[in-house]
């Protein structure tokens, strides 16, 4: 049966950019791939023979439940033999959420038993091109270079070319105001490497959600700026609370063995063709200082 379950894994991991691995029927971990290690960060060596339930790649959907203490798809694929397909955000070993397709497939032995099961997951090709325009940026100064997005420079410029957007093309686009939540209490308490640790999750997860299109950009200090094109409010409104939860449910590991966890508050506006580039952001400021001042985690809409 081992030798049956090695060739599988061995055939199903050639020459593919998917993540794979398999479990057993206890969700130990038994088999990890290169492309698993390279979307997740975390090593073979560091995770097999672990559960993949034991604090690792951490499932959540949209809504913010942990998959993981519930039915996810390697316990749907066991229970009932069946192929199961979803949409869902792993956490990668630096913190951020990163949306993956997942396919899990049941595993038997020659009886017919399940064994096990492999589970294929793998990112929207929307991210590797968000990432590749943010390598043409870094040509031209216009890269934060702690977090890797781009920087406020960049952020105006972008800001300003779709508000001229709006007004020549009569199309909606939206706008996010984003600022982590006691940041300063934070850096007090763990120290600038936590908080730039933090800064980075918080930076990769928010551009693992957006499209291709969209840009995202650091705008100072503990702040980061969404430029939505071609949205409806009420994708605004689903968008902007999707990536709440999701930085919400995720967490960084200090040296000294902490798990630590931010919120933000987020100010989120429709741009206008009347709008500069001075206004807009004003505007999403002055929600973003609302849902503050709301008890934080939390995002507030223009009316």
């Amino acid at each position: 049966m081992k030798k049956t379950i090695k060739k599988y894994y061995e055939t199903a991991t050639d020459n593919t950019i998917d993540g794979i691995y398999f479990v057993d029927r206890k969700r130990k971990i038994l088999y990890w791939n290169k492309a698993a290690e390279e979307i997740t960060g975390y090593k073979s060596e560091e995770v097999v023979n672990r559960r993949c339930f034991e604090n690792i790649l951490r499932h959540v959907d949209d809504k913010g439940t942990l998959l993981c203490k519930s039915r996810c798809p390697l316990v749907k694929v066991i229970e009932t033999g069946e192929i199961v397909s979803e949409n869902v955000y792993l956490h990668d070993k630096n913190g951020a959420r990163i949306p993956v397709y997942v396919e899990a497939i049941p595993v038997r032995n020659r009886k017919g038993e399940i064994v096990g099961a492999v589970e294929r997951f793998s990112q929207s090709w929307g991210l590797a091109l968000v990432r590749e325009n943010i390598q043409k940026l870094q040509k031209e100064a216009f890269v934060d270079a702690l977090t890797q997005i781009p920087n406020r420079r960049y952020l105006e410029k972008k800001i300003d070319e779709e508000i001229k957007e709006v007004k020549a093309l009569n199309i909606e686009n939206g706008f996010l105001f984003i600022d982590i939540d006691n940041f300063k209490k934070l850096n007090d308490t763990f120290g600038h490497l936590v908080g730039d640790k933090v800064l980075k999750a918080v930076a990769q997860t928010i551009l693992s959600s957006i499209k291709p299109m969209d840009t995202v950009g650091r705008y100072g200090g503990e702040e980061f700026a969404v430029v939505l094109k071609d949205i409806s409010s009420e994708n605004l409104k689903k968008f902007a609370e999707t990536l709440r939860i999701l930085i919400a449910h995720s967490s960084i590991d200090s040296d000294d063995g902490h798990e630590i966890s931010v919120t933000v508050s987020i100010g989120c506006t429709k741009i206008r063709e009347d709008d500069t580039v001075e206004s807009l952001v004003k505007r999403a400021d002055s929600l973003m200082y609302q849902a503050k001042l709301s008890g934080k985690n939390t995002c507030k809409f223009d009316q």
